[in-house]
């Protein structure tokens, strides 16, 4: 029986990232994080064949030719475990009863569900589904595994979980696409397809026309030139956030009243010039990024704009991340990373990207952020590539033979009735 994750922080972070609902790179790295950019050595890298981005059928070798820089984090995880000696039964059976949502088998290129124990929203739904799709869109067989996921905002356990994101030190812990990459219904953003679908109409509108890659007329000069941002301030970080933007020329930046939103009628009537769809957000020139009770979600809905990301060094890191760039005057930038805190450097760096020598730089952020990520290394099609090469590279370290002899029902029930067990025509 699969133990039940309970935290406030989770509830919170849960309804903070409620607000993007309505609100809405080849690298060489030397170390197993992230952060800060400047501690990262980057190599130059080529945009990825837009053609290819909604491809779901693509090979291994095409994946590896296609993504080359995606499978940093599923590389370290096989590495560290191959490292400590690979990954037992027993060790799969702990990361189960640790704070596990599900326990899931691939057996002969089938997908079953051993154990469910739901989690937050559709989460678990999401991620389960996500494997699925990867497997049955593959067009060579993948290997039989036996894996554990978890789908709270931080990943935790010092077991082989298969979780959303990550710190530097919980070295143990594999990356796979958070769940919103499939669909995340329930704040009503809807499916990674539509929001992708969306956002492309609403750039459209504001301009943004495109031969392939090629940009024949940009959205970026409709563009309102403010820093874009609603959430609930749940942590400094964010705080520190709006005490930066507070009454600044450049600021668009506010925290929603959740409780009124939520609340009755008049509370959402009274908000709702607050609240964004992901789609709404490209009307801004330029989006804050910042974290919760963990990582956010709503990055990857950000980068679907034809925007400049603001953030911080990121705590949390998710499978992506090593691609993001911020280190200013790099070829391939294509974030902004402000150190902080927030009230000392967030004016200055809004200042310079709003001066007249920021041009350049601007044209180069938008450009790697649309070409390498959204259109690139955060497509579909390298989400399917990277959950793929990270079961494989699972199954590579993995020191024993999954089974289904004992439990476990195919994802086609499981899907159908919800649960693992049931008694006929009850």
């Amino acid at each position: 029986m699969l133990s039940r994750r309970a935290s406030y922080g989770l509830a919170g972070a849960a309804l903070s990232l409620i607000a993007i609902t309505y609100y809405t790179l080849a690298t060489d790295v030397e170390i197993p994080y992230l952060l800060p950019s400047s501690s990262i050595r980057h190599q130059p890298i080529a945009a990825p064949d837009i053609s290819e981005n909604r491809n779901r059928h693509l090979t291994e070798s095409q994946c590896l030719s296609r993504y080359p820089n995606l499978y940093m984090e599923a590389d370290r995880a096989e590495a560290w475990y191959a490292r400590k000696g690979g990954i037992t039964e027993e060790m799969v059976d702990k990361a189960e009863q640790d704070d596990g949502n599900a326990r899931l088998t691939i057996v002969d290129n089938i997908l079953y569900v051993k154990a469910f124990n739901g989690g937050i929203g559709s989460r678990a739904q999401a991620a389960i589904a996500t494997v699925y799709a990867t497997l049955i869109t593959s067009t060579e067989p993948l290997p039989d595994v036996d894996f554990v996921i978890q789908t709270g905002d931080a990943g935790g356990g010092e077991w082989p979980h298969f979780v959303l994101d990550r710190k530097a030190e919980q070295e143990a812990l594999w990356l796979m696409p958070d769940f919103g990459f499939f669909s995340w219904p329930e704040p009503g953003v809807g499916s990674y397809v539509d929001v992708r679908r969306q956002t492309l109409a609403y750039e459209t509108e504001l301009g943004l026309s495109l031969n392939g890659s090629a940009v024949l007329s940009d959205s970026w000069t409709a563009k309102s030139r403010q820093l874009f941002w609603r959430g609930s301030p749940m942590v400094e970080v964010r705080q520190d956030l709006l005490r930066a933007s507070q009454d600044q020329p450049w600021s668009d930046v506010r925290e929603l009243n959740w409780g009124a939103v939520n609340q009755d009628e008049a509370g959402r009537t009274a908000n709702n010039g607050d609240l964004k769809t992901p789609a709404q957000h490209c009307q801004y020139a330029f989006l804050a990024h910042v974290e919760g009770w963990a990582y956010s979600g709503r990055l990857k809905y950000l980068q679907q704009c034809r925007s400049v990301i603001v953030t911080h060094p990121l705590e949390y890191i998710q499978h992506y991340h090593h691609l993001m760039n911020g280190i200013d005057g790099h070829p391939d930038q294509n974030i902004i990373e402000v150190p902080l805190p927030f009230t000392d450097n967030l004016a200055p760096a809004m200042e310079k990207l709003l001066g007249e020598k920021s041009g350049e730089q601007i044209q180069r952020i938008l450009r790697n952020s649309w070409d390498i990520l959204r259109e690139g290394y955060i497509s579909p099609a390298a989400n399917e590539c990277y959950f793929r090469h990270a079961l494989r590279a699972y199954a590579r370290v993995q020191r024993f033979q999954p089974s289904v002899a004992d439990r476990g029902v195919s994802y086609e029930s499981f899907v159908l009735t919800g649960t693992t067990h049931w008694d006929p025509h009850r």
